[in-house]
């Protein structure tokens, strides 16, 4: 209840989460369609990847540079 009329008081907060449940409903539909989701792993690999891209979309990063960068980083740790 602390924080439900937050956005009375800082500007920029939306009254409601339309906008997230616009942004998840693409995906929620893939997700049905798909059938490699049957199972928690596969699920779960989905929801990572296109959690991160989404945050990377919104921050206004180069989908494919980011991914090509962070992917490098992570095969010359090995």
């Amino acid at each position: 209840m602390d924080h439900w009329f937050t956005f009375l008081a800082v500007p920029g907060v939306e009254p409601t989460n339309n906008r997230a449940e616009r942004a998840l409903r693409e995906h929620v539909v893939q997700r049905r369609i798909m059938g490699c989701f049957r199972n928690g792993k596969g699920t779960g690999i989905y929801e990572t990847v296109t959690t991160v891209l989404a945050s990377w979309k919104q921050q206004g990063r180069d989908l494919s540079k980011t991914l090509g960068e962070t992917l490098t980083q992570e095969w010359t740790k090995s």
